[in-house]
C-alpha cells in the first residue's frame, strides 16, 4: 500500500517516535524510505552567517539525519537521507512529497521549537493541510 515514505525528522522525541513508527510501517510493507531534515536560515540573515556557522548547521543536520537513522539498523531498510538548507521544513517535506511522488509522509506532532501546549506544532500543522497523499502524525 505504502511504496515510498518520506519521513521527517529534527532529533526531537516527537520526531523520533515519528521515525519508528515509519520504520515499522516500512518494514511490513517492504517500503522504501527517506529521512528529511531542514536546517533552515531566514534570508534575511542567511547572508550573514559565516562558512564556519552554515557548515555547522549543515553538520547538525547530518547528525540528526544519522542519529533517526540508526533507528532503521537491523529493520533490513536503510532508507535515504536528504538535508535540505534554503527552505522551511514544511515547504521541503510539501515539495519532495509532490516531486517524487511519496505514498505517506510521517512527522512528529511538535518539533524541538513548538510550545508543548499545542496539539501540533506550525510544520505538521501545515504539511496535514496541504499535503497531497496521506500524512501520519504521531504524537
Amino acid at each position: 500500500m505504502f511504496e515510498r515514505i518520506l519521513i521527517a525528522t529534527d532529533g526531537s522525541d516527537n520526531a523520533m517516535r515519528a521515525a519508528q513508527k515509519g520504520r515499522d510501517i516500512a518494514s511490513c510493507m517492504q517500503s522504501e524510505v527517506t529521512l528529511v531534515y531542514a536546517a533552515y536560515v531566514p534570508a534575511m540573515y542567511a547572508d550573514d552567517l559565516r562558512t564556519e556557522i552554515r557548515e555547522g548547521l549543515r553538520e547538525e543536520g547530518r547528525r540528526i539525519l544519522a542519529s533517526t537513522a540508526k533507528l532503521f539498523e537491523g529493520s533490513g531498510i536503510e532508507p535515504l537521507r536528504e538535508l535540505l538548507f534554503d527552505e522551511k521544513a514544511e515547504d521541503g517535506i510539501l515539495r519532495l512529497a509532490h516531486e517524487r511522488g511519496y505514498d505517506l509522509v510521517i512527522v512528529g506532532s511538535r518539533g524541538l521549537d513548538a510550545a508543548g501546549r499545542k496539539a501540533l506544532g506550525s510544520t505538521s500543522m501545515r504539511v496535514v493541510e496541504q499535503a497531497t497523499c496521506p500524512v501520519l502524525v504521531v504524537h
